[in-house]
């Protein structure tokens, strides 16, 4: 299982196809409270993370934690980017608003590849410019016909792509800095739930054991993006995570019905 962990390209794809499948499962929690499933989600991944970490031989130990300060600081930045990610794709998915969430994953690849270029130097193949000036054409086109600023899309984007960015970063082993980036999220998640009112989930004809499904819904996709991207350069990446919106695309039109 190890070994084929460590084909970079499989598994970010692999990420991906599965984030393009979550608009199956968050039907079901459509008018749920969105701060409900976001508290759901993190105070469940936590025990489920360290069940996962135990699987893996080589491992950060907490205790080392403190000694790579750069990556303690940026799985910090990195639970509050997700947090802001989840909350957009959470509402997008809730609320009938699967293009949106379509559309902001589309736009995210585009900004991937941005930072890959100008962050951390890395260059693009004569096709992969052909693949990436094609996408920002048909993104252009989408945003210039919509006659309004996808402010949903845009944020879903940006803070994903910032996300993939802050990783590069970290020098954890994956399954400890997303560990990590989740306690991060447990204080910002408890604030805004306590902010909204804590009312009961099962008020609103939601069973509780679909909120507790949210966390591995979220966590086994999210770790093979986290070990993927420790093999694979974020233009390669970029470039992949066309498959989730383009999934998510077919099953907003097709299966719920919205109008394109």
């Amino acid at each position: 299982m190890i070994k084929y962990l460590k084909s970079g390209p499989l598994v970010v794809v692999m990420a991906f196809v599965l984030w393009g499948l979550t608009p199956l499962f968050y039907q079901y929690l459509s008018g749920g409270v969105l701060t409900h499933i976001l508290i759901y989600r993190v105070i469940f991944s936590i025990p489920l993370l360290l069940a996962i970490r135990l699987l893996f031989h080589r491992r950060t130990l907490f205790r080392d934690l403190l000694k790579d300060k750069r990556s303690f600081i940026s799985c910090m930045i990195a639970g509050l980017l997700m947090i802001i990610s989840w909350s957009s794709f959470i509402y997008a998915l809730t609320n009938h608003q699967v293009l949106d969430a379509s559309l902001g994953y589309f736009i995210n690849p585009l900004f991937v590849i941005l930072l890959g270029c100008v962050v951390l130097k890395e260059r693009l193949t004569l096709f992969q410019m052909i693949a990436v000036f094609s996408g920002a054409c048909g993104l252009l086109f989408q945003l210039l016909s919509t006659h309004n600023l996808p402010v949903l899309a845009l944020i879903m984007g940006f803070s994903f792509a910032l996300y993939g960015l802050t990783r590069k970063f970290i020098h954890y082993d994956a399954i400890t800095s997303i560990t990590l980036e989740t306690f991060w999220s447990l204080p910002v998640s408890l604030i805004l739930f306590i902010y909204t009112g804590p009312d009961v989930p099962a008020s609103y004809g939601i069973p509780p054991i679909l909120y507790i499904m949210t966390a591995p819904v979220t966590i086994i996709p999210l770790v093979l993006f986290a070990v993927a991207l420790n093999h694979t350069s974020l233009i390669v990446t970029g470039l992949a995570q066309y498959i989730e919106p383009s999934m998510q695309f077919l099953l907003a039109v097709f299966i719920f019905g919205e109008a394109i």
